[in-house]
């Protein structure tokens, strides 16, 4: 008996979504809380898991299709009892709303499934796991009853190569046509770029985001912006010179990246970058930095945006937790001492050989995107209306229409 996966509101004001990629093709057979898509919302990208085993029969959606809410995405056909209820994936907004949608025939009731000795993991745990040859029945897990989640793994790689960067990686989708680095802004951490990110692999680009040196998984640390450039010159490593984008923080750190390796940049684009004026919203820096708790951050975050994407509860404690770790307070006060910006990068900017372009959010509360006056003449400038610090979560499709073609 087959049925259909219907595309689940996945925020509150979601009326469609586009298919990202399909990480089962027909034909192939899928366990329960195995990915079976990745879904792009306006705010971010979010994995479907099957809620039962089963296979896929035909792909309704194919990827870069935009899907209204309720439609089909694809067919498939169950196999069987479901497993038992303590093998279920963590409770996302979108499981809830995948099983509302993705009914399964009815069935005998399952029999327990048998233990089998494998690990209890996340799909994504797996992955990454498998991808960096990380033995699973190794890792402690921290997630509901002792499951692996990607953290766990992401831990124990930074603690096996301490000295590499946490890096998330995009594929170009179809022909490979270039190559994009992104740089985060303080405080955050390459999911961040995720809606950005998917647009531009639909574009063709090979996208690569790094944890920065004091944040996310990345176990290095970096107290200035001269810590941050050599850890990330590998990242442009390769046949032709890649497009480097940093937003805030990471415009700086961008800057003297694109400084010190000119040759291996084609173009430099920041996103309402810090460093060329000293207007800056330091309690917003320096909170970030002292957070101890989930509604701590959750107040800072809405000063980002106009309409910031909607985290649940677990992925609110998850960040703040890594930043109660107190990683960033001498980042902060070499960004934000006094309550103004002590970085200057506006020289380095003016000696910078290639097209160098700037995006700011003209609703920006972090720091002022007037700010522009003071760059070179040379630097193209482009103002986005409704759009506050993080153009990339407000506006992924305005900045990912600068890089087609």
């Amino acid at each position: 008996m087959t049925a259909l996966l219907a595309l689940p509101r996945l925020g509150e004001t979601m009326e469609s979504g586009r298919v990202v990629t399909w990480l089962k093709q027909p034909g192939e057979a899928f366990r329960r809380g195995e990915t079976i898509v990745e879904i792009e919302s306006d705010k971010t990208v979010v994995e479907l898991p099957a809620l039962a085993d089963g296979r896929l029969i035909e792909v309704l959606a194919p990827a870069g299709a935009d899907v209204a809410v309720g439609a089909p995405l694809c067919r498939y056909e169950a196999a069987g009892d479901a497993p038992p209820d303590d093998d279920m994936p963590e409770e996302t907004p979108a499981a809830v709303a995948v099983a509302a949608t993705m009914p399964a025939p009815a069935a005998p009731a399952p029999s327990p499934r048998p233990d089998t000795g494998r690990p209890r993991a996340t799909p994504l745990a797996r992955r990454l796991a498998a991808r960096e040859g990380i033995d699973l029945a190794a890792l402690g897990g921290s997630g509901r009853r002792s499951r692996i989640e990607a953290r766990d793994v992401r831990a124990a790689i930074a603690v096996a190569a301490p000295d590499a960067l946490a890096v998330r990686r995009w594929p170009a989708i179809g022909a490979e046509r270039g190559a994009v680095v992104l740089l985060h802004g303080f405080g955050g951490d390459a999911q961040t770029w995720a809606a950005l990110a998917a647009h531009l692999a639909r574009q063709g680009l090979a996208v690569s985001a790094p944890d920065l040196p004091g944040h996310g998984a990345t176990t290095l640390a970096a107290d200035d912006l001269d810590a941050f450039v050599s850890p990330l010159a590998p990242l442009l490593a390769g046949k032709a010179p890649v497009e480097l984008v940093g937003h805030s923080l990471g415009g700086a750190v961008a800057t003297l990246l694109a400084r010190a390796h000119s040759e291996r940049v084609a173009r430099l684009t920041l996103i309402a970058p810090a460093g060329i004026g000293d207007a800056i919203d330091a309690d917003f820096v320096h909170g970030l930095a002292a957070v101890r708790g989930a509604g701590g951050l959750a107040h800072l975050l809405r000063r980002l945006s106009p309409h910031p994407p909607a985290l649940s509860p677990e992925q609110l404690a998850a960040m703040a937790g890594r930043l109660a770790a107190g990683r960033l307070a001498a980042l902060a006060d070499a960004i934000a001492g006094g309550g103004r910006q002590q970085i200057d990068i506006l020289p380095a900017l003016a000696a910078l050989p290639m097209p160098v372009r700037v995006v700011w959010g003209v609703a920006d509360t972090i720091i002022p995107w007037t700010q522009v006056r003071s760059l070179p003449p040379r630097t193209a400038i482009h103002l986005i209306a409704g759009a506050g610090h993080m153009p990339q979560w407000d506006a992924p499709q305005h900045i990912a229409a600068l890089f087609d073609g």
